[in-house]
């Protein structure tokens, strides 16, 4: 499915992402202990504001993209509180599961920090977007075991891409419909929610 690009010059002056768990916590009648069940398919989605666009053309392109978004889906940078590492990973053998992700083709000692965010990105160009849950260090090999704060959604192959610097969110735009504001002073004001669908 070919989805929506925001272009690169489209970033996002604020964000309020969620967490959608899938798992759930069983609650016995008889009293005994709560159990916590995890399942697959945990995700997120982020409602992001922009500033409004004094470029008459920017905002009017923003719009037909939100538009068609509707009906396509729509890949956008997901906005980061803090830079990371200035390079890209790709995952380190087929198959994977669970909350850890192994990834190869990074330089020796690259810090991957707890708090950051990936999105790997199948073959279709489809991304996922992941949390990581500790730090950790590539291996003298450019290899480390990276561990998530949810569990992985998709067996993705290996060589498939690991996105660092620029991670991105990709799904449906939310709601049944878009809006967006027109001022007098003829600026863009535009905001809208992405979840991932994947």
């Amino acid at each position: 499915m070919a989805v929506i690009d925001l272009p690169p010059w489209a970033v996002p002056n604020g964000a309020s992402p969620s967490f959608l768990d899938f798992g759930g916590v069983l609650r016995p009648s008889t009293g005994a202990g709560l159990l916590r069940v995890d399942r697959l398919g945990s995700r997120y989605k982020a409602k992001l504001s922009f500033p409004p666009f004094t470029d008459q053309a920017q905002g009017r392109i923003i719009v037909s993209r939100l538009i068609r978004a509707k009906r396509m889906g729509l890949r956008t940078e997901y906005p980061l509180v803090c830079p990371q590492p200035l390079q890209d990973g790709v995952v380190d053998g087929a198959g994977q599961a669970g909350t850890t992700l192994r990834i190869r083709g990074l330089d020796r000692g690259t810090l991957v920090r707890e708090g950051f965010w990936i999105s790997v990105v199948r073959a279709s160009g489809q991304h996922y977007l992941h949390n990581v849950a500790g730090e950790v260090e590539a291996d003298a090999d450019g290899r480390l075991d990276l561990p998530l704060s949810e569990m992985l959604r998709w067996p993705f192959a290996d060589g498939d891409q690991v996105k660092l610097v620029r991670p991105m969110i990709e799904g449906i735009v939310d709601g049944d419909e878009q809006a967006w504001s027109l001022s007098i002073e003829h600026f863009v004001g535009i905001e809208f929610t992405v979840e991932e669908a994947g």
